[in-house]
């Protein structure tokens, strides 16, 4: 296939979907360059907020998916007995005698 017949094909295939604007289309892409163009830039404060909000809804996601998973893995974990004295005997090597502290 030539590239002009593939350009032919494309064009009457894309014929269907071409946006043709209606008569108020250019006043209201005029309305909105003058907008842009007499439109203040941000201040620092509305440029550092736009950047923190994202980061702090993020942080505060991330900390109450800990905060949730930690309390349910604490109430559902099994409760392990501690090590004490009577489950670990001392015992003491002296002089080839082993003595311990129950003896």
């Amino acid at each position: 296939m030539t590239d002009d017949k593939f350009f032919e094909r494309l064009r009457e295939d894309a014929r269907p979907l071409q946006y043709d604007g209606d008569d108020f289309l250019a006043a209201r892409i005029a309305a909105r360059v003058r907008e842009r163009v007499t439109a203040r830039p941000p201040t620092v404060a509305q440029l550092l907020a736009a950047w923190m909000r994202p980061v702090a809804a993020s942080l505060a996601a991330l900390v109450l998916s800990v905060t949730i998973g930690l309390t349910w893995s604490q109430q559902h974990q099994e409760p392990t007995p501690e090590p004490g004295i009577s489950s670990n005997p001392i015992e003491v090597a002296m002089a080839g005698e082993l003595y311990g502290v129950d003896d």
